[in-house]
């Protein structure tokens, strides 16, 4: 088992590391712009995600520059019933950096150890981050928040990807135009959404 999880890594990593080879370090440019869009897989890479273990996943395609003072975040946000409980996952300090076709991700798999165990799988352009969360529901969906390339607008949060998960009988999925917060998210019992924030730089 521990082969099979070490193999499954390897494999998103390596499509990430292809995306971040698109990740230069040059002069701050004047005026930032990032844009996301939906990355399609190819069979082949289709192919071997499915044999990772992975449930859930979908890759974005990150473009565009960051100013010194710029900083992109990327989370995953806990909602219960409808209200924002907590954020699970959070990178930030993204290296100051030009962004050609680098990859994101935001994945769920089902943990090997314990059945009641979701494994959540982030890719930034820094790299792979993991977490584990205690999971009880009896049924799952799992959605893309945006269909087409969308242009970040600072200090306004973009929702790429939402999980949703039930006790109850009967499933819905949540829908979005543009990476808005999903008005239907109020009638999840359980959500995580992927959201990526285009901000100021706390770093000191």
């Amino acid at each position: 088992m521990r082969n099979f999880k070490g193999c499954y890594l390897f494999i998103i990593f390596t499509l990430l590391l292809t995306g971040c080879v698109g990740v230069e370090k040059e002069k701050p440019p004047s005026n930032a712009k990032i844009t996301i869009e939906p990355y399609n897989m190819s069979e082949k890479e289709s192919s071997l995600i499915s044999k990772t273990g992975i449930e859930y996943i979908e890759f974005f395609k990150l473009e565009g520059t960051l100013k010194e003072e710029d900083d992109l975040q990327f989370s995953v946000e806990l909602y219960e019933n409808g209200k924002f409980k907590e954020t699970l996952l959070n990178t930030s300090n993204e290296p100051k950096a030009k962004f050609k076709d680098s990859l994101i991700s935001f994945g769920i798999s089902n943990g090997w150890d314990n059945n009641s165990s979701l494994k959540l799988v982030t890719g930034t352009p820094s790299g792979l981050v993991t977490k584990n969360y205690s999971n009880n529901m009896t049924s799952s969906s799992f959605s893309t928040l945006v269909g087409k390339k969308i242009t970040l607008e600072k200090n306004k949060p973009v929702y790429l990807a939402a999980w949703i998960g039930t006790t109850k009988h009967g499933m819905h999925s949540v829908d979005s135009k543009n990476g808005k917060l999903p008005e239907d998210i109020k009638e999840a019992e359980i959500a995580m959404l992927y959201r990526v924030l285009w901000t100021d730089n706390e770093k000191k």
